[in-house]
């Protein structure tokens, strides 16, 4: 009869959390800006293209293509995770959660979940707004059936990305550490390495060019000598390494 009492308490506290960074998130100005751009990734290169449309370059909108639509909402979702992040602990979001909440561990949970469940939502409402434009493309669209997997799996490998950009952001507590390190790393630091031939033995494995490799494996446009689950494992593995660090501070240490 004792243990109802506590997990009626529990229940009351995840639920509380939850509530919280949502109403946090809903409250913010920049929150309906972040949506208008995420949801704009989408439809907006295809509608330039269509546009600026070129006979010598026909071809329907294929799976593909929403994919490099994708890829701009992939560096925007890193953008919005780690600056909404590192803004709210610096703005002693942290410190009030530290003082109304009995648990930590559980302010930063709801965090991760409510963040990925506002891009979950963007995402699931842009590939149709994507398809649309797509309808209207001169050249018309044409959509496989391996497009649906392929693009649950680039969601997940957002996803991924966005929660480094968390943790880098609980760690550092820094907007400018939060966005650029993700980005410089993938934009910059690992097409470096690529291109030296020392480093061709751990190219595969990381983050970025694993990220890369499962997505034109989904579409049946590249092979690897590497199992799935190894590539899955190269991208896992950084977020599941900053994860731990991050809860582990934002448990210990004091709000700024």
């Amino acid at each position: 009869y004792e243990i109802m009492p506590s997990l009626v308490g529990s229940e009351m506290c995840i639920r509380d959390s939850f509530r919280a960074e949502l109403r946090r998130l809903i409250s913010l100005r920049s929150t309906g800006i972040y949506a208008v751009m995420l949801l704009g990734c989408f439809f907006g290169p295809i509608i330039i293209m269509a546009a600026v449309y070129d006979a010598e370059y026909q071809g329907p909108i294929d799976a593909s293509d929403i994919g490099k639509c994708t890829s701009i909402f992939h560096v925007l979702a890193i953008i919005f995770s780690g600056a909404y992040t590192a803004t709210e602990i610096r703005s002693g979001s942290t410190a009030i959660a530290f003082l109304t909440q009995t648990s930590r561990y559980l302010s930063l949970v709801a965090h991760y979940v409510v963040e990925g469940v506002f891009l979950v939502c963007a995402f699931a409402i842009g590939i149709p707004l994507a398809l649309l434009a797509g309808m209207l493309y001169p050249d018309g669209l044409e959509i496989g059936v391996g497009a649906l997997p392929y693009w649950g799996l680039y969601l997940g490998i957002v996803l991924v990305w966005s929660s480094m950009a968390t943790s880098i952001a609980v760690i550092t507590r820094s907007v400018a550490a939060a966005v650029a390190t993700p980005i410089t790393w993938m934009l910059l630091i690992e097409q470096l390495l690529a291109q030296i031939p020392m480093f061709d033995a751990i190219t595969p494995w990381l983050p970025f060019a694993a990220s890369h490799s499962l997505l034109a494996r989904s579409l049946g446009e590249a092979t690897s000598v590497y199992p799935a689950l190894a590539t899955a494992f190269a991208i896992l593995s950084p977020a599941f390494l900053l994860g731990v660090l991050s809860f582990t501070l934002h448990c210990k240490r004091d709000a700024p």
